[in-house]
């Protein structure tokens, strides 16, 4: 099958499942470093956008 370089195809997104991240010290800070790396990406994304 050729495929149609014209059309910009959308992957069908597999079902997601969250992380249920405990209450111990190391996973708070897990998902404090987590959400930090978010932000960082998201202030990249307005700068470049």
């Amino acid at each position: 099958m050729q495929s149609n370089s014209s059309v910009f195809q959308i992957p069908e997104l597999a079902k997601r499942e969250a992380t249920a991240f405990g209450e111990s010290k190391e996973a708070l800070e897990i998902y404090n470093e987590l959400n930090e790396i978010a932000e960082e990406i998201e202030q990249c994304r307005l700068r470049n956008s």
